[in-house]
């Protein structure tokens, strides 16, 4: 219906314009035609009004040489009735003074002088007066005439006066009306065979333009579709459109349109094959096009940004400003299983207070990683379309009936849950947490979300694959504490915030006594039993931020990071004590009870060099095993006997 009405108002339109064109065109030409008339008419009187003049004046002429002057009245009454071509209203003739003097007053009949008469009579001038009113049009003219000795009549045979004396003037009045109607009847007639004309005109105007104003109106249509990027829409119905030139362009604009949408839909099944999925498509396969190449410039400079980054944490970096930043998240959080199949608080975004734990889910789902459901199915887990499917959820509200049964779980917020494929296996999981009112938004934007995470997996794989090598290095892998790489690497690092904060370091060289015998006695494998009851004694009794490290076979090494200066014997203590009342039970009903000694430095209070505090600490510990082991010994400046280290 919309296209018909445009198609109506195009017709209009041209047709209006064309009738316009033509009726301007029809008023100025008959303009041109009623002044050319008029002037042609007015041509018209003024010869005949001198043909009068001079036949009046040969007629007058006559009549005084006949001396019947006299009758002059009936000679111009009978001049009136033979000039039927043109109505002559007035015939005058006016004596000059001349004439007057010398032949007297004419008859007293004569009507008076006017200022215009008098004016041709004193100045010898033909004067000329067009009247014009809405009911008539007169012309007036007044011809003087002359005294002359040449031509036909000598005037001066009569006349004693000078050659060209004024001796009179004719004024004749015409009425012009009749003349005016006739060009108005004719053109009337024009007008009315001008409208017959111009309404054929219009009708064949209609049956030959129609198809041509039907196309153009659906090429203009098309090519709005087309720049909507509606291929559909832009298709031309070829029925009933002229077979020439103008059809070819609508065969050549449909071929033109169907060809751009393969084009378009084979780029768009490339970049989302290259991205892992597809976009929210609309009608405007245009826009959907520069909205998946965009994704897809995104996600590679994403990829780009990410490959350089050193660590997992920077990585997460990336993506949790992904999420806030670009995808406009406020509330969401990152999970990490780890091999204990346990779960990880990674990264938590809130703008609520989620309490002490501050996380979205109870603590079940962290201690154990199977019951997050997202990790345990490895599919997407939405609370829009299936509320309270995850029990977890710290935000569920159970509503009960009057039984007080539980009939219907409501949640204060939703969820949508993704896991993470790192390694072919579900390594984190990403919830989003939102409103109601916000829920179309979220699937929207879910497909895009999965597109950075799927372009972040590999990464993530990588760089956890690469700390856990790099952990493999620095790690003793039968004790789990750092070995001896860790610490020529990290030492500096830990003397310099050492000095740094102005606090001191603990030293702790840890030995196990009469280890030897155990491994000759009960084997090697109930020697790596003892060596890992220790390790876990040491970390039992110092803090996370200490360092404990398996220094070389039976000795350990504890770092005690911003320790109170003589703090340090004390932790030494606390260890000790702990190993030594923590027995062994191994295969055959053997119980092992094994002790260890410590020789205890500090930096920089025994020494300003680090190495040199170890060596100390060394130095301590030789002297708790040469004074009957099982002992916690401080290094003292004399026990110290050569001169430099």
């Amino acid at each position: 219906m919309f296209r018909k009405n445009k198609d109506k108002s195009l017709k209009i339109k041209i047709i209006s314009r064309i009738i316009i064109l033509l009726v301007v065109l029809f008023v100025i030409i008959d303009i041109i035609f009623a002044l050319s008339f008029r002037q042609e008419s007015i041509s018209e009187a003024k010869i005949r009004s001198k043909t009068i003049a001079k036949v009046v004046r040969d007629g007058l002429t006559s009549l005084m040489v006949m001396g019947v002057i006299k009758d002059r009245k009936i000679f111009i009454q009978r001049l009136k009735k033979a000039s039927k071509q043109v109505d002559i209203q007035n015939i005058s003739i006016i004596r000059g003074n001349p004439v007057n003097k010398q032949f007297g007053p004419g008859f007293k009949s004569e009507e008076p002088v006017t200022n215009d008469e008098r004016y041709v009579l004193s100045s010898g001038k033909k004067l000329e007066k067009l009247d014009e009113t809405f009911n008539t049009v007169r012309y007036r003219v007044i011809i003087p005439y002359k005294a002359t000795d040449t031509g036909v009549v000598n005037c001066l045979l009569c006349h004693k006066v000078k050659s060209g004396t004024v001796l009179g003037a004719i004024s004749l009045t015409m009425n012009l009306t009749s003349v005016r109607e006739a060009a108005f009847r004719t053109i009337i007639q024009t007008s009315i065979i001008f409208l017959a004309f111009l309404i054929i005109l219009v009708l064949v105007f209609f049956k030959f333009l129609s198809p041509y104003i039907s196309l153009f109106q659906k090429i203009e249509s098309g090519l709005e579709n087309l720049k909507e990027g509606d291929m559909d829409g832009a298709l031309i119905d070829e029925k009933g459109l002229p077979d020439d030139e103008a059809g070819k362009v609508a065969k050549t604009l449909n071929e033109t349109s169907k060809s751009l949408k393969e084009i378009l839909l084979d780029i768009e099944s490339k970049v989302s094959t290259l991205i892992g999925y597809t976009v929210v498509k609309t009608d405007n396969y245009l826009k959907d096009t520069i909205k998946i190449i965009n994704e897809l410039v995104r996600i590679y400079n994403f990829k780009r940004v990410i490959e350089k980054d050193r660590t997992k944490k920077d990585i997460m970096r990336r993506i949790e400003s992904i999420i806030r930043d670009y995808m406009c998240f406020d509330n969401y959080a990152i999970y990490e299983v780890g091999d204990n199949n346990k779960m990880s608080i990674l990264t938590v975004g809130s703008k609520i207070n989620l309490g002490k734990d501050d996380m979205w889910c109870n603590r079940s789902s962290i201690e154990d990683a199977d019951s997050c459901r997202a990790k345990r199915t490895g599919g997407d887990v939405d609370s829009i379309n299936f509320p309270c499917i995850c029990p977890n959820f710290k935000f569920n509200i159970p509503e009960e009936d009057e039984s007080g049964t539980s009939k219907t779980c409501n949640e204060k917020y939703n969820y949508y849950c993704i896991p993470i494929y790192i390694g072919g296996k579900v390594g984190m999981v990403l919830q989003l947490i939102f409103d109601n009112d916000v829920a179309d938004f979220v699937h929207w934007m879910i497909p895009y979300i999965k597109g950075y995470l799927t372009e972040a997996s590999p990464v993530i794989e990588s760089r956890k694959l690469m700390e856990l090598l790099k952990e493999q290095s620095i790690v003793d892998q039968l004790t789990g504490l750092y070995n001896r790489r860790y610490l020529d690497e990290s030492s500096e690092n830990i003397v310099a915030g050492i000095k740094r904060r102005g606090t001191n370091l603990g030293i702790l060289m840890l030995d196990v006594d009469h280890f030897k015998e155990v491994n000759d006695k009960y084997g090697h494998d109930n020697g790596d039993v003892v060596l890992r009851n220790v390790s876990k004694q040491i970390r039992k009794s110092i803090r996370s931020s200490d360092i404990a490290v398996r220094f070389g076979g039976e000795e350990f090494l504890a770092l005690l990071i911003d320790i109170k200066e003589g703090e340090g014997v004390a932790v030494a203590e606390k260890i000790r004590k702990a190993v030594e009342s923590s027995p062994l039970e191994i295969p055959g009903g053997v119980v092992l009870k094994k002790t260890i000694s410590v020789g205890v430095c500090e930096f920089p209070a025994d020494s300003n060099k680090f190495w040199q505090a170890v060596k100390y600490s060394d130095v301590a510990l030789y002297e708790a095993k040469e004074n009957g082991r099982n002992k916690v010994v401080r290094f003292t400046k004399d026990m110290w006997k050569e001169e430099e280290y």
